[in-house]
């Protein structure tokens, strides 16, 4: 009976709270309907910003709804209608699908973001009837459409497929027709709460829209073709912006800010009234070049602009967005430079476009930055020209630093280095280094720098002056393009570098932020494009180089050396934003045992991370133990610099006692008598089956086709990086990418080599997994002189990049006097 009485004032109470939870919600709908104002402000919604600051854009209800309703008379929504919602809402044309889809009784579909396949695989599974789109938008949806039958099915299953957010792109226009797409092109912005005008791509669409009901506009001081300022009027259209001043005609018509004209009674609408320019006294209309641009069957998308010019006051600049391959094609065919495709673009815009339309510069991206409504980012592509690479004058200076005392390998003895340094200067006066870093002789590798002083004078700096570039690896591109380059990896290397520097002083970012950058997006594709099998060596062009372009998002992934540890690690300055530190390891020549530990004991002083001991047959297994003993916790490595014959190998196997991380090039290039030198490798690669310590290879990859070659043996699993061998930082950024997904030991070599080149080395320490203490130590280890301010040097046992002031490319800039006194010869190339 308890029981029972309970159930029942539960069931009286619940019945209890219904009633009042009703009651409240009709009062609150009827004071809501009493206090309910639909010229009261809805939303405030932002402009997209793609060609400059966003402005704010209160909207009234009567502004979204009576724009919706006018949209869903003309688009026939109703309630079997169901929208497909990809557009974010914080945009208005995502937004006014919802305010139609719920003025019409009609449902949508809410997407966290677009992906074609998605919408595609939906739409014939749950009735979508429209959906809006922009153009890049439109292409992915093509893209599939024109890949499967049944992705075409899906895409002309749509009763409306809505463009917007930009002046309509004819390709995209023409393959819709092809596909039968019932697409709509409409005009519209934020400030008139979207559409109002729009028209059905037919077989004859010529580009005019017709102004929907509600709406009426005019055209203000039209030119002789009609063209003028569009000003509209209507239901939709705001008020004024929170953050800037509206512009309106007497009679109250809103200033769009697009050129326009009417014809027929039909809107042509053109281009923004500010994307006009006079060019040597004749008015050059963007859109004009924009449309031939599109008509070329390698371009997406393109952007024109006028740009600042000394002689003729403004000359257009176009970006192009690189189509992609179609799903079927077959990927080598795509291998294109985005360089070769300007080239290709500007060439062809020559037979079609007068000189003054024709660009100065044509510029090729893979994809064009957006805004989070899928608009081309005009703010963005205009910084990306602000910091472009011109570069207007190469100097290049040979120097010759006598060491502190001879310095002793395997090979030979070193009493003096003669360098080539590179220095770029670009059109605003800024200047880049790099450093050829080959011998006078061919002691160590055969480019030497008799070859590369002819060939950065008189091939190199040529094919890069006058060129312009958005990002510096566009400059191996440029370089592996001139013929009879690429036998020349430490030339190329030199002045690829002094491109990078120049542009982190453009961008005002250090080096190694712009390593990491590349490193994070665009080397991860070339290790998936080349990891399934190793690389085939190629006459016709460079082994390891890809174009790593339009690093732009400032991405930086975590340094894995980005701090010192161990000892001295307390000592260490406060790092800040710009600045990175990096272990550094020690190089010691060869000597007596009492010598070496001399200058082993000196360098753990200093707070050397490691010891790479030079070598050769008969004292290596006694240095390397005596340091040991002396030194038990101590990374030590080996350099034989190829000093071993295959029947001196037992001292080699020894050295499995010692802990000894690797050993550098064992073995002698020739081999014992009927041995090609071209079987190294395979030598090498049975040597490492039958020793403990891990062999390291340096200088048997004397040019970057080599490195095919070693790749092709399991056993060879650590690598001496040296950037100028590679032909430059691109190309170096691959090989990093690719040994990472291989599992590879890689360290950064040094060649006796000023704080120019070693700076290089040094930020590629801070690429993930780049941990190991490289031949980065300071140059007064070798030399009295440094060229370079500051100096380059060693604290507690770490490299320091880019300590203030010095916070942008290398860090450092040219010790004029010091220079002077060690130059022997000076050339200028302009």
């Amino acid at each position: 009976m308890r029981r029972g009485r309970a159930r029942q004032q539960a069931r009286v109470q619940a019945a209890t709270s219904r009633a009042e939870a009703e009651s409240s919600i009709v009062h609150f709908a009827e004071h809501a309907v009493r206090v309910f104002s639909p010229s009261a402000r809805a939303v405030v919604m932002f402009t997209s910003g793609s060609t400059g600051r966003s402005k704010a854009v209160p909207l009234t209800w009567n502004n979204l709804c009576s724009s919706a309703r006018i949209a869903n008379r003309n688009l026939s929504v109703s309630e079997a209608s169901r929208w497909q919602l990809a557009l974010p809402l914080y945009h208005v044309g995502g937004f006014q699908m919802m305010v139609r889809s719920v003025l019409a009784d009609a449902s949508f579909t809410l997407y966290e973001g677009f992906n074609p396949r998605q919408l595609l695989d939906d739409a014939p599974r749950i009735g979508a009837t429209h959906v809006s789109v922009v153009d890049k938008m439109l292409q992915d949806l093509l893209d599939l459409a024109e890949s499967s039958a049944a992705y075409k099915q899906a895409l002309r299953g749509y009763r409306c497929v809505l463009l917007g957010g930009a002046a309509p792109n004819q390709s995209s226009l023409a393959r819709s027709i092809t596909l039968q797409v019932r697409l709509f092109a409409s005009y519209g912005m934020t400030e008139t709460s979207s559409m109002i005008a729009n028209s059905l791509v037919t077989p004859g669409y010529e580009g005019g829209l017709r102004l929907l009901n509600g709406y009426s506009a005019h055209i203000i001081d039209p030119d002789e073709d009609g063209v003028g300022r569009l000003a509209v009027k209507g239901c939709g259209v705001f008020d004024s912006y929170l953050n800037a001043r509206a512009t309106r005609t007497v009679d109250g018509y809103f200033l769009t800010g697009d050129s326009a004209a009417f014809r027929d009674g039909r809107l042509y609408v053109q281009e923004r009234t500010e994307d006009l320019f006079v060019s040597g006294g004749e008015n050059v209309y963007p859109a004009e070049i924009r449309k031939k641009l599109l008509d070329i069957p390698a371009v997406a998308d393109a952007f024109v602009f006028g740009a600042p010019d000394p002689v003729w006051g403004w000359r257009p600049v176009a970006f192009v967005e690189r189509k992609a391959p179609h799903p079927l094609a077959d990927l080598q065919l795509s291998a294109q430079t985005n360089l070769q495709l300007a080239a290709e673009v500007r060439e062809s815009l020559a037979h079609r476009l007068s000189r003054v339309y024709l660009p100065d510069a044509v510029f090729a991206l893979d994809a064009f930055p957006r805004t989070g409504v899928g608009k081309v980012d005009r703010q963005a592509l205009l910084q990306r020209f602000d910091e472009r690479i011109l570069v207007k004058k190469v100097v290049l200076h040979r120097i010759r630093l006598p060491f502190k005392k001879p310095f002793r390998t395997s090979k030979g003895t070193l009493r003096a280095r003669e360098s080539l340094l590179v220095q770029v200067i670009d059109h605003e006066g800024r200047s880049g280094l790099g450093e050829c870093v080959a011998f006078s002789s061919d002691w160590y590798l055969p480019e030497t720098l008799r070859d590369d002083l002819p060939v950065l004078r008189d091939t190199l700096a040529p094919a890069l002056i006058g060129r312009p570039m958005l990002h510096p690896a566009d400059a191996f591109d440029a370089l592996s393009a001139v013929p009879g380059a690429l036998p020349y990896p430490l030339a190329m290397g030199a002045i690829e570098s002094a491109v990078w520097d120049l542009y982190g002083r453009i961008t005002g970012k250090p080096l190694w932020k712009l390593l990491n950058e590349c490193y994070a997006e665009e080397c991860a594709a070339a290790v998936a494009e080349s990891a399934s099998e190793p690389a085939q060596p190629s006459a016709s062009g460079p082994v390891f180089g890809v174009p790593v372009t339009g690093a732009a998002s400032g991405v930086v992934v975590g340094a894995s050396a980005g701090s010192p540890s161990s000892a001295g690690a307390e000592a260490a300055p406060a790092m800040i934003d710009s600045m990175r530190a990096v272990p550094a390891g020690a190089v010691i020549g060869m000597g007596s045992v009492a010598e070496v530990l001399a200058s082993a004991r000196q360098s753990v002083q200093a707070g050397y991370k490691r010891l790479k001991l030079k070598v050769a047959p008969g004292c290596a297994y006694a240095l390397a133990r005596a340091v040991r003993e002396a030194f038990p916790d101590i990374v030590i490595t080996l350099d034989a610099n190829q000093s071993f014959w295959e029947s001196q190998a037992d001292e080699l196997r020894a050295l499995a006692d010692l802990d000894i991380a690797w050993i550098e090039e064992p073995l002698r290039p020739s081999g014992r008598a009927g041995e090609a030198p071209g079987d190294l490798f395979a030598r090498l690669a049975q040597l490492q089956r039958t020793m403990k310590t891990p062999i390291c290879l340096d200088e048997s990859i004397a040019r970057p086709r080599d490195l095919l070659r070693a790749l092709s043996y399991p056993e060879l699993r650590c690598y001496a990086v040296k950037v100028g061998k590679m032909g430059g930082i691109a190309p170096t950024l691959r090989f990093v990418a690719l040994a990472a997904e291989r599992g590879l030991q890689l360290w950064m070599g040094g060649m006796y080599d000023t704080g120019i080149s070693r700076r290089v080395a040094a930020a590629f320490e801070t690429l993930p997994g780049m941990d190991v203490p490289g031949d980065i130590g300071s140059t007064a280890r070798y030399f009295h002189t440094d060229i370079a301010t500051p100096p380059y040097a060693v604290e507690a046992g770490s490299i320091y990049l880019n300590r203030p002031p010095f916070v942008s490319g290398l860090g450092c800039v040219l010790n004029e006097p010091a220079l002077e006194s060690v130059t022997l010869e000076r050339i200028a190339v302009e």
